[in-house]
């Protein structure tokens, strides 16, 4: 096909800019770098049209309207969640709202009833799109992207070295490579290096029972997407990337850490829930006044819960290290025992701890110099954050990719400590009890911020991942480069479409 056919093609069907469809899941975790992307397209001059409903919609509204008001195209189409249809209260639109396992049933039983709105809505955006971004966890978008024609990706927000080890745990699970015992220790087969692991920490997002049928579904979807997205970037996980891509025979567009899609300090405020500008104040004077790289940042993320003993052990660990901290306790988190206990901490520390409630700026804070280790559950937006930024890590994973992102962190990049090595749970949750203790905290904080040889050497690997990081995602970078090959291909693609129509009527 010439330059000429291609001109005279795009001029005839209207449409100059690709459109791209973005469907997350409706967990806090997953539309925050889902909204990261449509920044990042919205800015190559793509038009970006963000599947949402009325309440989730609100979390990122003030983000969107910033893009726009600096020229960004990113639109929101609200669809009503259908809460009633499954028996869910009405409002349980984020995963965060879900309380026991039959809700979670119920929500994506729930999620995939958004197929049929979802055509509708599509079939009245004008332009028309032109390729659909769909979450993993959201597989019935295959026979939306079906009924329209239109490319589909996978956009995968777990590390690939997640993807890869329990990919190849789950195939080599017949062959006796892998043990029965979900807590016995064996090697993740097909893997450059030695990682050991417990079958229990290596299993895919759904290898649950009751979700044997939806983890089907994932796998199908993405055995028939046109490509796949992955919140990393090629210098972070080369063997990996290769590996996975081969076994999928798919090609695979590593375009992040997307958390360095804007550099703005109100950007790093409003991304994630709301935080008013007096909070982001109040943190920022508190860590100004905090010598460089002094401060301990503790955060479990969104969905990971904690029993009142371990909040216990934790706040007693962060008193005795004699350190600066800043700790974010999840409402959830909140019970009678720690609202009855927490004011005391707040005493005892008050020179030297900040204990926030709630929802906290987490990249604000991790990039502010006086930050010099991070406690994290290792979910991989949190992990990829902290890699981006130089920050090294303190290890307590709590569930799914977690264990995997740990082993990452810990064994591969050597850029953090676990909490507790060798933890044998398949996941922490508010009824765990006797999982860490105190000294297990202070311990992993004088390992991470002491001035000896081995810490400085985990800092400097730290600091230069970051720098890394931050090349792959400027003009020329890996990952730049990756997303401007990913939108060729969506041009390419559509092109060639609108020549075989053409070329029929």
């Amino acid at each position: 096909m010439t330059k000429k056919m291609i001109n005279i093609i795009e001029s005839s069907s209207g449409q100059e800019k690709p459109h791209f469809v973005l469907v997350p899941l409706f967990a806090q975790g997953h539309m925050i770098p889902m909204v990261d992307l449509a920044c990042l397209l919205a800015a190559r001059g793509a038009l970006v049209t963000v599947v949402t409903t009325p309440l989730n919609s609100t979390r990122f509204k003030a983000l969107i309207d910033r893009a726009n008001a600096r020229g960004l195209l990113i639109r929101l189409a609200k669809l009503r969640f259908p809460c009633a249809e499954v028996g869910l209260p009405e409002g349980s639109e984020n995963i965060d709202h879900i309380k026991t396992r039959e809700e979670a049933n119920k929500y994506f039983e729930a999620l995939s009833m958004m197929a049929g709105p979802l055509v509708a809505c599509l079939r009245q955006l004008q332009p028309k799109p032109t390729c659909l971004v769909s979450d993993s966890c959201n597989p019935w978008t295959r026979d939306v992207a079906r009924e329209l024609g239109l490319l589909r990706f996978i956009f995968h927000g777990p590390s690939c070295f997640f993807l890869l080890c329990s990919r190849n745990v789950h195939e080599y699970a017949s062959s006796g490579d892998v043990p029965g015992d979900m807590f016995q220790p064996f090697f993740i087969p097909g893997l450059p290096q030695k990682i050991e692991v417990v079958r229990a920490q290596a299993l895919r997002f759904f290898d649950y029972p009751e979700r044997e049928k939806l983890q089907e579904q994932v796998t199908e979807a993405e055995a028939t997407a046109d490509g796949l997205i992955i919140n990393t970037f090629r210098e972070l996980e080369t063997p990996f990337l290769n590996l996975y891509q081969k076994a999928l025979g798919k090609t695979i567009w590593p375009i992040g850490p997307v958390s360095l899609a804007n550099k703005e300090a109100e950007y790093t405020v409003l991304r994630g829930n709301k935080t008013t500008a007096n909070e982001a104040e109040l943190i920022s004077n508190w860590l100004d006044a905090k010598d460089t790289a002094s401060v301990i940042y503790v955060s479990f993320g969104t969905l990971a819960t904690n029993s009142p003993s371990h909040t216990f052990e934790i706040g007693a660990g962060l008193e005795a290290s004699n350190r600066p901290f800043v700790w974010v306790i999840k409402q959830r988190d909140m019970s009678p025992e720690v609202e009855k206990w927490l004011p005391e901490l707040e005493e005892r520390t008050r020179s030297r701890g900040l204990i926030l409630k709630g929802w906290a700026p987490q990249v604000m804070i991790l990039s502010h110099p006086s930050v010099g280790a991070f406690l994290t559950h290792c979910g991989w937006n949190s992990t990829l954050e902290a890699v981006s930024l130089g920050i090294p890590m303190i290890t307590w994973p709590h569930l799914a990719d977690q264990f995997l992102n740990e082993n990452l962190v810990v064994k591969v990049l050597q850029t953090g400590v676990a909490l507790k090595p060798q933890m044998k749970t398949l996941y922490v949750s508010r009824e765990s009890e006797g999982l860490i203790a105190r000294e297990d905290v202070e311990r992993a904080i004088e390992a991470v911020m002491d001035g000896g040889e081995e810490a400085q050497a985990r800092r400097q690997r730290a600091k230069q991942l970051a720098i890394e990081a931050k090349k792959a995602m400027e003009p020329g970078g890996s990952s730049y480069e990756s997303l401007t090959l990913m939108i060729q291909h969506v041009l390419d693609a559509t092109t060639v479409k609108l020549y075989v129509t053409e070329t029929q009527i």
